[in-house]
């Protein structure tokens, strides 16, 4: 058996380095390892999700594809039950970008430069960006997809210990090559900015969403990369 990874799944998916163990960090389904085991990206996975419900439905996707023998199923409230050594790169798919940050920085297992950590927030990917930024990551690989009628973003990162300068259009902004789908994911991020600047006060932060804003226009405007 088989599954069928959604485009954002698919994105995560294109960016895991593979060759050893990965660790799908709320796993929901298990689909994701399940797949990257069967193209023989991965010689192994864990499939870990902080609730009994979902962690079961991975089972059955893991029992259904006879992979019980290289894929794991882990409990876990994000990275609590794991230890240095268990994985090669972890990934953390279809949660907020504020959890995934709160998920990644609070844990001492992910200051290690040998792992690699690949991302797809649901939203707040600007957050996302900036605690990495702020806590020694550098982002490497960047694309957008879309999926229904929402754009997502994907991106892959490695932990240096080096706390880089960095821009707020750098969180808005990322590495994302100009495509037709990051042109739309820039321009669905500034009607939301939009918003807040037009509230906010004059003052430092409204200078600063502005220019989040002029940077996003002239990216979703511009012309699409060959």
């Amino acid at each position: 058996m088989t599954f069928s990874l959604s485009p954002r799944l698919r994105a995560a998916a294109s960016l895991v380095r593979g060759g050893g163990i990965v660790a799908d960090i709320g796993t929901d389904h298990g689909y994701l390892p399940v797949t990257l085991v069967q193209e023989g990206r991965v010689t192994g996975a864990i499939a870990s999700d902080l609730r009994p419900g979902p962690l079961e439905n991975a089972r059955a996707a893991v029992n259904a594809c006879g992979l019980a023998d290289k894929v794991e199923l882990r409990l876990s409230d994000g990275l609590a039950a794991y230890r240095k050594g268990d994985a090669d790169e972890y990934v953390f798919a279809g949660m907020g970008g504020t959890l995934i940050a709160r998920l990644v920085t609070e844990s001492v297992l992910t200051r290690d430069p040998s792992l690699h950590f690949v991302f797809q927030p649901q939203s707040r990917a600007e957050e996302l960006r900036e605690a990495l930024y702020r806590n020694g990551f550098v982002i490497g690989r960047e694309l957008a997809v879309r999926e229904g009628n929402r754009y997502y973003v994907a991106f892959d990162a490695v932990w240096t210990g080096q706390n880089l300068p960095f821009t707020a259009v750098d969180c808005h902004l990322g590495k994302l090559p100009r495509t037709p789908e990051a042109r739309a994911f820039a321009a669905r991020q500034y009607n939301r900015l939009k918003k807040k600047y037009d509230a906010a006060p004059a003052g430092e932060e409204k200078d600063r969403l502005g220019s989040v804003l002029t940077a996003l226009a002239a990216f979703s405007e511009g012309e699409s990369e060959p």
